[in-house]
């Protein structure tokens, strides 16, 4: 295998981000639903922006959902109904050239396994964030043992996706910072920031490549 396509999922594979997703839903019916969800929001934007740490981020956002079984598992399959257009075209064409491709999310596997599954991915091809429950369903808190619940853990994934598939060239595509610190750390060989469903300014500034949309992804993945 000579090159692997590693993708980040929120906003990238997907046209939203999957936990902002999840709580504006249980928010929805809720007195200040709302006004919560749009700060989980303003959160999540400051983290992939790298104005806020990655796990300050995912400690607050956390702290703000109040989320439960029965919140994520109809959300989870929703977001199967939000695939970024072109993305699972490009996924499959991909793979029918030999590449290997990957999803590695700051996300949490709990909502993306549905979209992931309907893109053709197969539960070793990824990596992704898990929720912790207590007695009664209840989000309480994060696997704080998974490197990507924290600044800077895609690179180490990123190298062992790479070793693990003796892949020549490690290729990371996704639209936050943390995945352009994947490539800057040397955990991927080359870095494609995407911009096809929100531009983050401070990706686009320091990305070697940059992508606007799902066409010119895939010819920048010669595809």
């Amino acid at each position: 295998m000579a090159r692997i396509i590693i993708f980040d999922v929120d906003s990238t594979l997907l046209k939203v981000e999957s936990l902002d997703f999840a709580v504006a839903r249980a928010l929805a019916s809720q007195p200040g639903g709302k006004a919560r969800a749009a700060e989980l929001a303003a959160i999540t934007d400051k983290g992939m922006a790298g104005a806020l740490d990655f796990r300050q981020s995912l400690e607050q956002r956390i702290a703000i959902a109040g989320l439960t079984n029965d919140d994520i598992m109809p959300a989870s399959v929703a977001l199967a109904e939000l695939i970024t257009p072109g993305m699972f075209e490009l996924t499959h064409a991909l793979r029918g050239k030999g590449h290997g491709v990957f999803a590695v999310s700051g996300g949490f596997l709990e909502l993306l396994g549905p979209a992931l599954s309907t893109l053709g991915f197969m539960p070793g091809d990824v990596r992704a964030n898990r929720f912790i429950f207590d007695a009664d369903g209840k989000v309480t808190d994060f696997d704080r043992d998974n490197p990507l619940s924290r600044s800077g853990g895609k690179g180490p994934v990123a190298a062992a996706l790479k070793s693990l598939t003796g892949a020549d060239l490690a290729v990371m595509v996704g639209d936050g910072i943390t995945d352009f610190e994947a490539f800057a750390s040397g955990g991927a060989d080359a870095f494609i920031g995407f911009g096809g469903v929100v531009r983050r300014e401070a990706v686009a500034a320091k990305a070697p490549a940059y992508a606007g949309s799902v066409d010119e992804l895939a010819k920048l993945l010669g595809v």
